[in-house]
């Protein structure tokens, strides 16, 4: 992986002392939003293959404790459900989420070294949710396999970089045919590997012509690499905002990429296809990368190859909006 001297030096200051990531920076002032537990996928492809309710019209339950969580999301439970998550619920454990589910953050609450697995389910959302320091032999943040109708949103997802890069996996990794997801209004923070869309380039058999993913309105600070990386799907990446960085989109493996209304600080290789066998390819449309390049190649897809709609704030203005609105902002 190349670093970029912003990258380079904050390993540098990471290894001097453990640090305590900044969630919140003066030049990031959340701004709360409300909402309600029982509200659907509303953009991106979680829209598609009849939507994404997850737990809607299901018994809501609140839990504090990893053992009542655990229980509550059951895979063996494809019942819908809406599960509240109160404070924060630390551990070292990974929990695979049956079908049918909506997890839910109230203010401040998420999960402190316990990974979270879709594995082979269906319709599901996680919501609000603060995420840090999952290790590896956890999985990732959260792990999306074989599963399709899922969408992520104002989610806060963070490790440290004072560690090495293999200490922890990804914060939000998705893989092995996985269909019709969105991660929207999401911060990405002080990690190394963020997020990656098909894990082996060894694995076109069955991620061909799947992997349909929309990342949208999410801020990505001080971060390694893999914002996303994306092998053999299809993604549209738009209104995101990408900050310290060494690479961020890096297409590869056939994948098409559509790139729009984002914006770039400092980061040494904003949309890029490097590090695997056979290229990817993307399509970039109004997008600011902060005096760096695009070395993608050129793909095929246009402004209106997604088959939902969507608006965009212009990358002249994601910087002053997407900070704000990106994360686990929301009340309920």
């Amino acid at each position: 992986m190349k670093l970029s001297l912003a990258i380079a030096g904050l390993f540098a200051l990471a290894t001097a002392a453990t640090p305590t990531p900044t969630r919140d920076s003066e030049e990031r002032i959340p701004l709360a939003k409300r909402a309600t537990v029982s509200e659907i996928a509303n953009l991106g492809y979680a829209t598609q293959n009849g939507g994404t309710t997850g737990g809607s019209g299901g018994t809501v339950t609140t839990v504090s404790t990893l053992a009542q969580f655990t229980a509550a999301v059951s895979e063996k439970n494809p019942a819908p459900a809406i599960v509240v998550v109160k404070g924060v619920i630390s551990g070292d454990a990974k929990v695979r989420v049956g079908s049918n589910k909506t997890i839910i953050g109230l203010p401040g609450a998420g999960f402190n070294g316990v990974g979270l697995h879709f594995r082979r389910q269906s319709n599901l959302i996680l919501r609000n949710i603060v995420s840090s320091f999952v290790e590896a032999h956890n999985g990732d943040g959260l792990t999306i396999d074989g599963s399709s109708n899922v969408w992520v949103d104002h989610c806060e997802f963070y490790s440290t970089l004072a560690k090495d890069k293999d200490f922890y996996d990804g914060l939000v990794d998705i893989s092995h045919g996985s269909e019709w997801v969105t991660i929207s209004h999401t911060y990405f923070h002080d990690h190394w590997k963020n997020s990656l869309v098909g894990h082996s380039d060894s694995n076109g058999s069955q991620d061909s012509g799947h992997l349909h993913v929309t990342y949208a309105n999410n801020y990505w600070k001080d971060c390694g690499s893999r914002a996303p990386l994306i092998r053999f799907g299809t993604a549209h990446i738009y209104n995101s905002y990408y900050e310290n960085m060494s690479t961020a989109i890096n297409t590869r493996m056939g994948a098409q990429v559509l790139v729009q209304s984002n914006a770039f600080k400092n980061v040494t290789e904003p949309l890029l296809s490097q590090y695997s066998k056979q290229v990817g390819y993307a399509v970039e449309i109004d997008n600011d990368f902060g005096g760096a390049n695009n070395t993608a190649p050129t793909g095929t897809l246009t402004a209106s190859s997604p088959p939902y709609s969507y608006s965009l704030l212009g990358s002249s203005n994601v910087a002053a909006t997407v900070p704000k609105q990106a994360g686990a902002i929301l009340s309920f």
